[in-house]
């Protein structure tokens, strides 16, 4: 992050470190690019999960992001009171600076057309489930739409008609984990999506497995 950017108004206050976001938003392309940093090891590391998760998301994206996937995926547990506060405030800023930059652009580029749809891999529910699965910071993602298959099964209407999907994916994050430890932490991130679709396979590896 360039020491230009290390201002007050990037300051994010309630931290035990000194930690600065910044975001940048592209009125063609109607995403958020961050930068951010910190003086402390460990929140640089946190701070770097953020804003590798969050940049490319829409505005309205950073702002659905839900907080309570720090204690549901088990970040919480390996921070102190004051480091996990800290976490969140991180989280509210890079929401407000979200809504901040957008509008100072005047919000161009977010009504694209046909354009902007275009660029849409697919539905809501399966954009929304690569925006989330970012904050595990994968090395491989790739996510199929399988609703078409089980479209005469009962309960399978999903939201928008998706309903069943197939995930692959690498991350550093599954070190460690056995495999329903890593589903659990894939659940963690998706949080409400999961109410939302009839089933989700998952193949989850880290990367020296992959």
């Amino acid at each position: 992050m360039p020491p230009s950017l290390k201002v007050d108004s990037n300051k994010v206050p309630g931290c035990l470190s000194t930690v600065h976001v910044h975001a940048d938003y592209d009125g063609a392309s109607g995403t958020l690019s961050y930068k951010g940093d910190s003086d402390g090891l460990l929140t640089k590391g946190l701070v770097a999960m953020l804003v590798d998760g969050l940049s490319g998301c829409t505005p309205e994206e950073v702002r659905g992001v839900d907080p309570g996937f720090i204690s549901r995926s088990g970040i919480e547990q390996s921070l102190t009171p004051g480091r996990n506060n800290g976490f969140l405030n991180m989280i509210q800023v890079m929401k407000d600076k979200a809504t901040d930059a957008s509008e100072g652009s005047g919000g161009g580029g977010l009504g694209g057309g046909e354009e902007e749809e275009d660029k849409q891999e697919g539905g809501p529910i399966y954009n929304e489930m690569i925006t989330k699965l970012q904050l595990l910071q994968p090395t491989s993602l790739t996510l199929l739409d399988d609703s078409a298959s089980h479209a005469s099964h009962a309960g399978s209407s999903g939201f928008s008609g998706e309903s069943h999907f197939k995930l692959s994916i690498v991350a550093p994050a599954f070190s460690g984990l056995n495999a329903l430890k890593r589903h659990r932490l894939v659940y963690t991130i998706l949080g409400d999506v999961m109410d939302r679709i009839h089933a989700l396979e998952i193949e989850a590896k880290d990367p020296t497995q992959a």
